[in-house]
């Protein structure tokens, strides 16, 4: 009799011990794995780029207080992992009803802080910020003014289907 309760207790505490561990591993979520990230994502460019041209290709900001500028973005053009960090070559056109169009890139960097590689495939980016602004026909200070606008305008936090 005394063998049961004890192994009774035993197999309590066993499954009180399995409950407690499995509800605290539910509560947080895992850390991402950074390799996997930049092995799936410059594996798997071509159809990221594509995935994210869906959704951002075509959008136009305007650019200053008046209708004069207008920021639009053609396309992706290329996409790199290093590690979580992700950076993006976006081809834009500065619409200007004043002087003439300009065409150029904006390098955008961000940071994957959620993914997913199976099922519902997604990327999540968070901190993303205009490092760059190259635009023919315009002058450095202006490419600094348009960074700063482009900063202002672009989702920091973003999660793409890919």
């Amino acid at each position: 009799m005394k063998t049961i309760i004890s192994l009774f207790k035993k197999e309590t505490l066993w499954l009180l011990l399995t409950v407690t561990c499995f509800l605290g591993t539910t509560h947080g979520k895992a850390q991402i794995n950074c390799t996997l990230v930049e092995s799936y994502g410059n594996a798997s460019k071509a159809e990221i780029i594509q995935d994210i041209n869906n959704i951002v290709a075509g959008q136009v900001w305007d650019v200053g207080a008046t209708n004069l500028k207008k920021l639009e973005i053609k396309e992706v053009k290329n996409i790199s992992f290093k590690g979580c960090r992700v950076t993006l070559e976006l081809k834009v056109k500065l619409k200007r009803k004043v002087r003439r169009n300009a065409k150029g890139t904006i390098i955008v960097s961000g940071t994957v802080y959620d993914a997913q590689f199976y099922g519902n495939k997604h990327i999540k980016i968070k901190n993303a910020s205009v490092d760059k602004v190259r635009l023919s026909k315009t002058l450095r200070l202006g490419e600094r003014f348009y960074k700063w606008v482009a900063n202002k305008v672009f989702p920091s936090n973003h999660e793409f289907p890919i």
